[in-house]
């Protein structure tokens, strides 16, 4: 091995371990090695293409998102959350964003963002499914009413941190109690208004 393939060993492992993926767009550096071709570079833009027969029956929807969401969401889990929400909404942009307010309180840190498209087999609204939802809501404010008159200096972090550890169920899967935090702080801030400056983490 010459020193030519030492360093361009080094580089590659170098790119390996700053990239977490192969990117088209962008990471200039690690695409201008002389006499390589756009493919042949440290990181190519060439992409991994799979090509899938759609089932127009069976096919519910489609989800493009980048590594923000895959970072802390496997694909059972972003799966299973979608179809939760399918089942209490049509409205795409809602659950779009309510993916990424999931993914956030679960710790993500990268970059997020999502596409979610619906074929004709997904998922409709059920009135079962909602009702269920406003059960799931309403267990959760009562067991944060409870916690909040058990202490008068009760942190919202407390709160949370209890909730976590209790088995909660009908918790919308794939999401746990992160898909619930928007609610869970709306709920503390009107029991606790005077603290609502202490729900941000």
């Amino acid at each position: 091995m010459d020193i030519k393939e030492v360093e361009d060993n080094s580089i590659i492992e170098y790119s390996r371990r700053s990239l977490a993926v192969s990117r088209a767009l962008g990471d200039y550096e690690y695409k201008n090695v002389e006499g390589r071709g756009p493919c042949e570079q440290l990181v190519s833009p060439e992409p991994e293409v799979s090509v899938m027969d759609r089932d127009e029956e069976r096919d519910e929807f489609l989800v493009l998102a980048c590594d923000g969401v895959w970072d802390v969401m496997s694909n059972d889990d972003l799966c299973n959350f979608v179809r939760s929400r399918l089942v209490l909404t049509d409205d795409l942009e809602c659950i779009a964003n309510q993916v990424i307010d999931t993914c956030l309180y679960k710790g993500s840190r990268d970059n997020m963002s999502i596409v979610l498209v619906t074929f004709p087999g997904c998922l409709q609204p059920s009135a079962d499914a909602i009702q269920k939802e406003v059960q799931l809501e309403a267990t959760i404010e009562r067991r944060i009413t409870e916690l909040v008159r058990q202490g008068d200096n009760l942190k919202f972090l407390h709160v949370l941190q209890t909730l976590a550890d209790e088995d909660i169920p009908g918790l919308p899967p794939g999401g746990g109690l992160s898909a619930k935090q928007n609610f869970i702080e709306n709920v503390y801030k009107k029991l606790c208004p005077n603290k609502s400056d202490s729900v941000e983490l």
